[in-house]
């Protein structure tokens, strides 16, 4: 039967900080969406270890503001206000936009050579249409792109707002590739460009279509969310 949560099992030797690192990836790539609600036990089961590193996990992950716990209900992404996904929306586009263009200031020839790398991976992803291998690929695509900006204090907020932020793209994403709308292509294109930018050292353009590329997200997600 597949898992309803497919993240990855943890090995009975791991600490605390691994649950809390491998519930934080599954936050920033996306696999834990808004509206889904979970359970310690259901998160130990996921991740094959005991309660008590998970329940550590979630305290931490809840100081974070990436999930909150509703007592006798569960565990969720927080939902946010309108006003408060206007504000996440905003900031995520100057900060990921400006990293991207110190990407592209700042990146090593290897980390170029590794963001072409997963470029490639995730325009693959977005074709085969399996929506958790593009949820991975992209995530792992983009903190390529940040972490070549050489911004560690950068790098720790963006992080904090794509805990808030990509949760709540995951259904837009399922819908783009079940109905393929004009993004699907346009954001494929969009990655691509991005890669070649960084490779040539063009921080304007790299800035400029990455700040093009979120604000078309945010277009899909708030027409998806209007469906619902």
């Amino acid at each position: 039967m597949k898992s309803a949560l497919p993240l990855d099992a943890i090995e009975r030797t791991t600490l605390n900080e691994l649950a809390y690192d491998r519930l934080k990836r599954a936050i920033l790539a996306g696999r834990i969406e808004q509206g889904m609600t979970m359970t310690l036990r259901q998160l130990a089961a996921e991740l094959g270890t005991s309660m008590m590193p998970v329940r550590e996990a979630v305290t931490r992950l809840s100081a974070e503001q990436a999930l909150q716990v509703i007592p006798n209900r569960g565990i969720r992404i927080p939902a946010l206000s309108a006003a408060e996904e206007d504000d996440l929306w905003r900031l995520r586009i100057n900060l990921e936009g400006e990293a991207t263009a110190q990407a592209a200031r700042h990146a090593s020839a290897a980390e170029r050579a590794q963001i072409t790398t997963l470029c490639t991976a995730l325009n693959e992803a977005l074709v085969a249409g399996e929506l958790h291998d593009l949820l991975e690929c992209n995530s792992a695509y983009q903190f390529a792109i940040y972490q070549a900006a050489h911004s560690p204090l950068s790098l720790h907020i963006i992080e904090m707002l794509r805990m808030r932020g990509v949760p709540l793209c995951t259904a837009a994403l399922r819908r783009m590739l079940a109905e393929k709308p004009p993004y699907f292509e346009k954001t494929a294109a969009y990655h691509e460009a991005i890669a070649a930018a960084i490779t040539t050292g063009d921080a304007r353009t790299a800035r400029r279509i990455k700040r093009e590329d979120l604000k078309e997200l945010r277009a899909l997600v708030k027409a998806e969310g209007a469906r619902t």
